[in-house]
């Protein structure tokens, strides 16, 4: 029983040496659910800025551009999305963490998706009924992110196309829905049509 029990207290000792020897430990990364609440609002460094869709696009606010078909976003902040769309796509090229809230919103882009974020943090929140819609094309989601996307709300939105996040998918506590997320070998991808109530 002796040698047992010190060849047992031996690899102990190891495992724990080698724990502290340059080992790398699995990364935790936890985001914050709440309802209406960017994830990580202290980092949100501009005031909201409005971007309406009509027979003109009117932007009201700092942070969003009119640059071709598209409506960029170059700043953290948040984003109120209304009226309808369907020439062209939302680019969110920024680090900042940024919010944008769809409120009776009808985008779709008939080329690919028709929301790209770059933003380390993006979050989706779906005010009165939306509709996100992407290419009929293969491998072409509606809504593709770098970072790690957050999808909030008490409205309705209705993603058709399917969602990819390299950062992972995630919902708030408001949302009600009902779907399958893929884990891929770069992030998460959610097939389809998403409907959330």
């Amino acid at each position: 029983m002796k040698p047992i029990k010190y060849i047992s207290a031996l690899l102990c000792s190891f495992l724990v040496m080698g724990s502290c020897t340059g080992v790398d430990s699995p990364e935790v990364y936890t985001i914050s659910v709440e309802p209406y609440r960017p994830v990580g609002e202290e980092d949100v460094r501009f005031g909201e800025c409005t971007v309406t869709f009509g027979d003109e696009v009117s932007i009201s606010g700092q942070g969003a551009w009119f640059r071709g078909s598209d409506i960029v976003i170059t700043e953290g902040g948040i984003y109120n999305i209304t009226g309808n769309y369907n020439d062209g796509c939302i680019i969110v090229d920024t680090d900042g963490a940024v919010k944008i809230v769809f409120s009776g919103a009808n985008i779709s882009n008939p080329d690919g998706c028709a929301l790209v974020s770059s933003s380390d943090k993006l979050i989706i929140a779906a005010d009165g009924t939306n509709t996100i819609t992407g290419s009929d094309d293969l491998g072409k989601a509606a809504v593709c992110s770098d970072g790690a996307l957050l999808i909030i709300g008490t409205g309705k939105l209705s993603i058709d196309g399917g969602v990819f996040s390299k950062g992972g998918i995630r919902f708030g506590r408001t949302v009600s829905t009902y779907c399958e997320i893929l884990q891929t070998d770069d992030g998460e991808f959610i097939p389809d049509t998403l409907k959330i109530n």
